[in-house]
């Protein structure tokens, strides 16, 4: 029997947002209808006992636990909406980088002694997730979350794109480290090698350290939004 875990942070007005992106989501209920005028809609018709209520949420693309398209940092590179299932789903592991620290770079030496710790080749086509343990400051220490986290070097990016990986997912705000307005990481995951060669980004992973087996099926498919840069995702791990 499969097990499910759920690797995606809650979507509230109050979670923490990269400032690149703005503050949101926004909830608008019962922007259509409520409660209370749905009873009076139907009351009289034979229905005393149905209502109904929807509303409006307001999201940036790269806001909560979200996956990056190459459009994202390329002008040629796909829109979300052109990447394939297949590339969002499939077979995954988890390496923790926990010792990188406040900014600092998770680079190729650190990542083979973390395959090495988990026993585990990154294969491709895998997912790789990284777990730095950034997410334990939230939600009391959004600044040391949002301008203090650890993320990719350019050679780490370059070390999980030679291996040919899908999709590479980090519990932080950016797979870039905190203050690095070059963005090297992005560069080489989603540009230097786009349209053709790129490899995805999921920002704002929740529990990666909860997943009890290093390898496992990664699920991180995006909605259909046409044109998009990003989309929110619905992160969850299988273990069978």
């Amino acid at each position: 029997m499969s097990h499910l875990i759920d690797l995606t942070a809650k979507i509230t007005e109050e979670m923490a947002n990269h400032p690149n992106h703005g503050r949101s989501p926004l909830f608008l209920s019962g922007t259509r209808m409520n409660h209370e005028q749905a009873e009076d809609t139907w009351r009289g018709k034979g229905v005393d006992d149905l209502s109904l209520v929807n509303g409006f949420v307001y999201i940036a693309e790269h806001n909560g636990t979200h996956i990056d398209a190459p459009f994202h940092l390329h002008p040629d590179g796909k829109s979300i909406d052109d990447i394939a299932l297949e590339e969002c789903f499939g077979p995954a592991v988890w390496l923790d980088v926990s010792t990188a620290g406040p900014c600092g770079g998770i680079g190729p030496d650190l990542l083979e002694r973390a395959a090495a710790n988990a026993d585990v080749k990154v294969q491709p086509g895998d997912a790789v997730l990284l777990y730095t343990g950034w997410d334990d400051y939230l939600p009391d220490d959004e600044v040391t979350y949002l301008e203090n986290h650890p993320g990719l070097s350019a050679m780490g990016a370059q070390w999980i794109h030679e291996r040919d990986v899908s999709v590479v997912g980090i519990d932080c705000g950016n797979v870039d480290i905190a203050g690095d307005v070059s963005m090297p990481a992005h560069r080489v995951l989603l540009r230097d090698g786009a349209p053709d060669s790129y490899t995805l980004i999921v920002e704002n992973l929740r529990n990666i350290n909860s997943i009890p087996s290093h390898r496992f099926i990664f699920n991180a498919a995006p909605l259909p939004l046409s044109g998009a840069t990003a989309s929110p995702i619905r992160a969850f791990a299988i273990i069978n």
